[in-house]
């Protein structure tokens, strides 16, 4: 099973169109603890790894994939999470 840290946040679901919050799977950055993130929390990076073992990607931005399932359809889907400056 793999690690992935949570993050939390208002979102339109890409399949029925309804706002919801979120709960976004990301396999990037620290995610030894499972953490719980929402918009504009730091990301907790692994020092001295590569960006595709949880380390710091340059100047801390990414363009992450993301996993969710709408808990209105029950429908999954794929999103793209991004960090800016190391902030969701």
């Amino acid at each position: 099973m793999a690690n992935y840290n949570t993050v939390i946040a208002p979102v339109t679901c890409p399949r029925c169109g309804a706002p919801v919050n979120a709960e976004i799977e990301v396999r990037f950055g620290d995610t030894s603890k499972f953490g719980t993130f929402k918009i504009g929390d730091r990301v907790p990076w692994v020092a001295g790894r590569l960006e595709k073992n949880g380390g710091r990607p340059e100047g801390g931005n990414l363009d992450g994939d993301g996993y969710m399932e709408c808990p209105i359809c029950r429908k999954d889907s794929f999103l793209t999470v991004c960090v800016r400056d190391d902030a969701i």
